[in-house]
């Protein structure tokens, strides 16, 4: 039987999805048993990897020790031969010893710390005096004087500085009483022998390796700390530095060994990561062998799978380039299965889908043409009821001219609003300007002398586009609610000027002020000042100021912020900034 016939007959009995679900629980077991026989292996291995590496570095860190310990031993024996030496038991015998023999006794001291490096200096404590070998006369060390009495056992002293000159010593000391050796239980003073913790230092940093980093301890006081500091961050998870030569804590080990003969300690500390760290090649080897197996698996797998996943191929395609955004997606499928029908209810579900969007544009067209015109209808009538006051008092008193300019304004106003009605959003900054002039001319009418504008407008911005009908209600608000409650004139200013790609625009006011909360209120925007209208029914304060941040946010796409800076009794401004217009409608 042919392999193509055999295909076929296997495509009829087992439906596509089955072979996928199939394909991927068979190379998801495959790859579960595969990683978790890696995974106990590699950590099998670490283990016994991480158990000698942790052996090696305590090896490494006992045979610094040792050197330590060396070095202590050439101390003691340094010691040693100081307290039997002739010239240092007579000048302890001497109760009042002159210059010269101060001089005599500190250069004998000098020849036998001169030996190592290690040996900063030393001191001789007898009766009330010290003798210094660097400074003979120096009373650095005065603090120590004591009486034979007093004399301590001999022992490793704290690590301490001391100040002499302009220099800063860091030191620690070996100290032994001195006794007679003609009778060795009279004490007649006490030896010092002062170690160089800096020489100490360079030591140890010469013996850190960038995986294994020293620290010297006193006890549970650091005496040297690690260059980064690495082996003090967690000594509070250690209760004692015992002995042991490895100390488990949450995060790693303690290498410890102690420097016989001294208070001191040598410390490491492994952290878990840098111990895998060295077995990362089992890592490699592990990933490694779980990648080919499951290669393989997948290569055997896949010739098997692949003719049935292509029909799911083209469906999955389809629907990529639909949601990239082709609304005119359509999939060919021909496999005789689920998948063709599933393609055709695809194929039909883009072109309903298409439809039903073309309608949803349409419609919101419709819904925001709507809500704008009703917009601007909420302000005619407020417009056209002041002014024909207006021309009836003037009418009234027989000022036919007053009248003449009056309508003309209010023809000029009605003009433009009917402007917005046939789609003219946008206009320039000089008509709305006229349009603010005019009614300005009108309410200048009604409030003689009791305001004046100043126009403060960049040049070369007036044919600049603008949203129509923004300026103006601001210009009423501050005019209404701001200079008329003034007690005399008040002054306003339009100011537009252009800020980078920005129209940088403010109406101020030197009125009467807003309420800090109210301030607050205009900010949060619209729906904030819809509220407050609704909770006061009889606040007319905030209506074109709705109107205004709602036509913004129709007419941009976005909300702008509204800044509002007040003080009562001083004034008012409305600050905001617009994005550029060009001649087409687009926003820079």
């Amino acid at each position: 039987m042919r392999p193509s016939i055999l295909r076929r007959r296997l495509a009829s009995l087992l439906p596509p999805r089955l072979s996928v679900k199939l394909a991927a629980a068979l190379g998801t077991l495959v790859l579960v048993m595969t990683g978790v026989t890696s995974f106990v292996s590699y950590h099998y291995f670490a283990h016994i990897l991480t158990q000698e590496n942790l052996k090696k570095d305590a090896q490494v860190l006992r045979q610094n020790a040792q050197q330590l310990e060396s070095s202590v031993q050439e101390l003691m024996i340094i010691t040693r031969n100081l307290l039997a030496d002739p010239q240092l038991q007579q000048f302890c015998h001497t109760e009042d010893p002159d210059y010269f023999q101060r001089e005599e006794a500190a250069e004998l001291l000098t020849r036998y710390l001169s030996v190592q490096d290690l040996l900063h200096s030393a001191l001789i404590l007898h009766e009330d005096q010290v003798l210094w070998n660097l400074y003979p006369l120096d009373q650095t060390f005065d603090a120590l004087k004591t009486s034979p009495d007093e004399i301590r056992p001999a022992g490793f002293t704290e690590a301490f500085q001391v100040h002499s000159g302009v220099d800063s010593l860091w030191l620690a000391a070996y100290h032994t009483p001195i006794s007679d050796l003609a009778h060795p239980q009279q004490k007649i003073g006490e030896l010092w022998v002062l170690l160089d913790l800096r020489q100490l230092e360079s030591r140890i940093a010469a013996w850190n390796l960038p995986q294994q980093e020293m620290t010297l301890m006193q006890g549970q006081t650091v005496l040297i700390s690690s260059p980064s500091g690495i082996n003090e961050q967690r000594l509070d998870a250690v209760n004692a530095i015992s002995s042991a030569a490895v100390q488990p804590v949450r995060s790693g080990y303690y290498l410890t060994s102690p420097v016989e003969g001294t208070p001191y300690t040598l410390l490491s500390y492994r952290p878990h990561a840098a111990l895998r760290g060295r077995a990362s090649f089992l890592i490699v080897f592990f990933i490694l062998f779980s990648l080919l197996i499951f290669l393989l698996f997948l290569l055997i797998l896949s010739r098997i799978v692949k003719q049935f996943t292509a029909p799911l191929t083209t469906l999955t395609d389809g629907l990529n380039q639909f949601a990239s955004g082709d609304l005119t997606t359509q999939i060919d499928i021909h496999s005789h299965d689920e998948l063709e029908v599933l393609g055709d209810t695809f194929n039909t579900m883009v072109v309903r889908i298409h439809q039903l969007l073309d309608q949803a544009v349409e419609d919101e067209k419709i819904r925001k043409k709507l809500k704008f015109d009703m917009m601007i209808s909420k302000i005619h009538p407020h417009f056209i009821y002041n002014t024909l006051n207006s021309v009836i008092v003037m009418a009234r008193r027989g000022g036919n001219q007053e009248v003449v300019d009056m309508v003309r304004a209010l023809i000029l106003i009605l003009q433009d609003g009917m402007a917005v009605h046939e789609d003219l959003l946008m206009d320039t900054i000089a008509r709305e300007r006229s349009v603010i002039e005019a009614y300005v001319t009108i309410q200048n009418y009604r409030y003689k002398q009791k305001f004046s504008v100043v126009y403060d407008i960049e040049p070369g911005l007036e044919e600049q586009l603008i949203a129509k009908n923004i300026l103006q209600p601001l210009v009423e608000n501050a005019i209404f609610h701001g200079i008329i409650p003034k007690d005399g004139p008040g002054q306003l200013t339009l100011s537009i000027h252009r800020r980078q790609d920005q129209l940088h625009v403010e109406v101020r006011d030197d009125g009467v002020g807003l309420r800090p909360e109210l301030a607050a209120l205009i900010e949060q925007g619209a729906e904030a000042l819809s509220a407050h209208r609704q909770a006061e029914k009889n606040s007319v304060h905030s209506i074109a100021l709705v109107n205004v941040c709602e036509r913004l946010e129709f007419l941009y796409g976005h909300p702008i912020h509204l800044k509002v800076q007040s003080e009562l009794g001083k004034g008012t401004a409305f600050l905001f900034d617009l994005p550029l217009v060009t001649k087409g409608g687009s926003t820079s």
